[in-house]
């Protein structure tokens, strides 16, 4: 079936492709909570839940993935300062709390700490996008 050199090389080519391809299934699948799983969990909500757990934390970090969870819709609109734009293909604000990114990174958990802040003394959002690019534009 595989015979000489190419016949060889052919089929190394075709192991490391299989290899790769579960190789990526597995990351993907076991870096997110199955639907089963958050059905499990007892929590009603995780189905719905665009950000992580903010229980998952502690300190600031909670603090911040608590905004996150209560108003999803002030930090859409929001830029992050970090560069996870760049890194991790962050769209705003929200997305540094749909993952793990925003526990590891004190630039995105002031931001939505400053943010929540100032939305509750009404400033309006384009006066918040304003503060928080003062304020974090240079790395924090």
């Amino acid at each position: 079936m595989f015979k000489g050199i190419n016949g060889i090389v052919a089929l190394a080519v075709a192991v490391i492709l299989v290899v790769a391809i579960a190789s990526a299934a597995y990351i993907s699948n076991s870096s997110q909570p199955s639907d089963k799983q958050m059905a499990a969990s007892g929590d009603p909500a995780a189905k719905l839940r665009i950000t992580l757990d903010p229980a998952n934390f502690q300190g600031p970090v909670r603090e911040a993935y608590e905004v996150a969870e209560k108003d999803p819709a002030l930090l859409a609109q929001l830029h992050c300062y970090c560069g996870c734009d760049k890194t991790d293909g962050h769209k705003n604000l929200l997305d540094c709390f749909r993952d793990t990114h925003g526990s590891t990174c004190a630039i995105c958990c002031g931001e939505a700490r400053d943010a929540e802040s100032m939305a509750g003394r009404g400033m309006a959002i384009e006066q918040i996008r304003d503060a928080l690019r003062a304020r974090y534009s240079h790395g924090g």
